[in-house]
């Protein structure tokens, strides 16, 4: 985790002629390198520079990742995966399914990781490094390095997640809590912008496999009850992805338009 953390400090303090052939913010890009500017008119900028790495299926080709950090990549995320395995046992036994009920689902068999650098920020009162939101995918696991700045929303107040050395932060996204049918519930956060920095943080989210990806996605069936229905509908991952696409950073949670028919209120 500290090598992990080390080497996506070096690529992102790497000279920005030796990073700008990864450049782009085009989705079909496996590995790619940007800043968070505006997706929209009228969308704010947020002070972080990002690496994205995604092992589709599991699988990368080492040789698509810089040189920077790729030794350190493809072994952490061997970790991660072994970690994310791990989980889904424990989290389908929690919704009393059999043990590889989720991993035989495939919902999070593919990796993307977003290595974040945030520099230090000369006026934080006037942005966020990461605005208020929470995950689209299943679930992240996260590591960060000593300065902070993570905070989490519980019962409308923000609470720091300090950082804790050789500790990972998990936390269930948007569809998990859909997954479940609101068994498990997606947390809000964001990140403050610092004087001090650079601040470092890798964060490895946990998405469908190629397969899964093709079916519908709604909650679990052995989950739906006469005494709790389902909370919202069937939808393939593409229409959820386009979803936040299409709202850039206007969106916060895309739960509303997701709801079962049977769950409106009238």
């Amino acid at each position: 985790m500290k090598a992990m953390l080390e080497s996506i400090k070096r690529f992102h303090e790497l000279p920005d002629e030796e990073k700008e052939s990864l450049y782009t913010y085009e989705r079909s890009k496996l590995v790619k390198w940007n800043s968070n500017l505006p997706a929209q008119k009228g969308d704010p900028a947020f002070g972080m520079d990002v690496l994205n790495v995604v092992y589709t299926n599991d699988h990368l080709d080492p040789n698509e990742i810089p040189s920077a950090c790729r030794k350190e990549t493809d072994e952490y995320v061997k970790y991660m995966i072994e970690v994310r395995e791990l989980m889904a046992e424990l989290f389908s036994e929690a919704l009393g399914l059999p043990s590889d009920y989720l991993s035989k689902m495939e919902c999070m068999k593919s990796q993307s990781i977003s290595c974040l650098y945030y520099p230090a920020c000369p006026e934080p009162h006037k942005t966020l490094g990461a605005p208020k939101h929470s995950d689209t995918t299943f679930l992240t696991l996260l590591i960060q390095d000593t300065l902070g700045g993570l905070q989490m929303l519980r019962d409308k107040q923000w609470v720091d997640i300090p950082p804790v050395p050789r500790a990972l932060i998990a936390n269930f996204g948007d569809l998990m809590q859909i997954l479940s049918n609101d068994e498990f519930i997606s947390v809000e956060h964001r990140v403050l912008s610092q004087l001090a920095g650079p601040r470092i943080s890798v964060a490895t989210f946990s998405t469908p496999s190629t397969r899964a990806a093709g079916k519908p996605f709604g909650p679990i069936k052995e989950l739906i009850t006469n005494e709790k229905p389902a909370v919202y509908r069937d939808f393939m991952f593409e229409e959820y992805f386009q979803y936040y696409k299409t709202k850039g950073a206007r969106v916060e949670s895309a739960f509303e338009d997701f709801i079962g028919s049977s769950c409106m209120i009238m």
